[in-house]
């Protein structure tokens, strides 16, 4: 924002064109500020005739011109309780209406603007602001030309705020924002300035005034986001390969910020390869997901439709070792001991121990399972099946003392689970 050297200013700002300039480096951002000041109705542009101040949120990087700062800005600025941390000279150019939209800079005046950036004292640091003087020069007065002023700020670019997930797929993106009328939060070092002036406040006139942002490199450029939506986005007619996106600045009585923002990121190689990579990644591994799903469901209809035959199926243990009826016709009661049981048939599934008459008893019980498939539908050894069948098969060997007194087997059929 611009002040006037005296209280309740006769004039206004216009037209005024602020212009950010943006790399692929992300580095400090170089602004161009062209303006010219317009004499209210009823009044002279030969009466306005004083300086003119700006406020700017952010720290110049590096003075443009030689010399030391206007001796009264730095006591200036540290009498109203700041600590200033860098000061210096910035170069003035007059750009003639036929210069304005062109890449020409315009001609160097012989005043030069000086600038002090500044922070509140105190440990708690929320950001350097930077104040400027423009000394009078008719220049600001002339029909015929605007008054321009380039200076470099950093950190000006930061990143958007994003979660983890957001950053893989897109990448790291940034924002900018530039416009005119902005003295930040209250927490700046700008606002006890303006509001100690803001009876000189310098309003913007009715002239065409715009802010544009400038960005260079625009084939590895990706643009998210753009507020407001009054803002539009081209490609510089003037600049090869760069994009522009320009938001126009309407005059208003008191102090209304009026800003535009940009949410944008830069990518390497040729296309922006991230989401594409990301995207592919996920198509994989849904999948390789659905395959194994697939795979899970057409193994199990393999096994529980369709049956290669082979002949009768082999009793199949919960554990221990085949039950064969010669190991069987091997155990006879009188004869067969406990430990001859064991050798034979391995440990038993259940052992149960009854104590009573005529004595203490024991019984192992030994269990195998097969599946009998019952076909539907047979070409060769490949048959379909209808549905499975099971038979359960328990042997019970009953010992009193050490002894084999009896031999029990069943077989019952049940219809298997799917």
């Amino acid at each position: 924002m611009f002040l006037a050297s005296r209280p309740h200013p006769d004039f206004r700002i216009g037209p005024l064109f602020v212009v950010a300039n943006v790399g692929p480096d992300l580095g400090p951002v170089t602004f161009t500020v062209a303006w010219s000041l317009t004499p209210e109705p009823g009044h002279r542009a030969a009466d306005i005739k004083q300086d003119l101040f700006l406020l700017w949120p952010g720290e110049i990087t590096e003075a443009t011109a030689p010399g030391q700062a206007d001796p009264t800005l730095v006591p200036y600025v540290e009498q109203r309780g700041f600590t200033v941390i860098s000061s210096g000279r910035l170069l003035l150019r007059s750009r003639d209406r036929l210069q304005l939209g062109t890449t020409l800079p315009g001609e160097p005046i012989a005043e030069a603007a000086s600038f002090v950036t500044y922070v509140r004292q105190g440990p708690v640091q929320a950001g350097p602001g930077t104040f400027i003087k423009v000394p009078w020069s008719s220049t600001l007065v002339d029909p015929l030309a605007v008054m321009s002023l380039n200076m470099s700020f950093r950190n000006l670019i930061g990143p958007k705020p994003a979660t983890w997930w957001e950053e893989l797929f897109w990448g790291r993106r940034y924002v900018l924002t530039a416009g005119f009328g902005d003295v930040g939060s209250l927490a700046l070092p700008l606002y006890p300035l303006y509001f100690e002036h803001r009876d000189r406040l310098v309003h913007l006139a009715r002239e065409f005034s715009l802010v544009i942002v400038s960005f260079a490199d625009s084939d590895h450029l990706r643009i998210e986001e753009i507020a407001p939506a009054s803002a539009t986005r081209r490609l510089s007619r003037v600049r090869a390969g760069a994009e522009l996106v320009s938001m126009p600045l309407v005059a208003a009585e008191g102090i209304t910020p009026q800003l535009l923002k940009v949410q944008f990121s830069y990518f390497s190689g040729r296309i922006a390869w991230r989401p594409i990579l990301v995207s592919l990644v996920l198509l994989m591994l849904g999948n390789l997901a659905g395959f194994i799903l697939l795979s899970k469901d057409v193994a199990h209809l393999m096994r529980t439709r369709l049956h290669v035959r082979r002949g009768e199926p082999v009793f199949v243990r919960h554990g221990g070792v085949m039950l064969p009826r010669d190991v069987i016709d091997q155990i006879v009661p009188g004869t067969t001991t406990h430990a001859d049981v064991l050798a034979l048939c391995g440990p038993p599934d259940e052992d149960r121990v009854r104590r009573g008459a005529p004595g203490l008893s024991r019984s192992l019980v030994y269990r195998a399972t097969r599946r009998i498939p019952r076909r539907r539908l047979a070409v060769g050894r490949l048959a379909t099946v209808a549905r499975w069948d099971e038979e359960l098969y328990e042997l019970e060997i009953e010992l009193i003392g050490d002894r084999v007194t009896a031999v029990q087997s069943r077989v019952s059929h049940a219809k298997a689970a799917s």
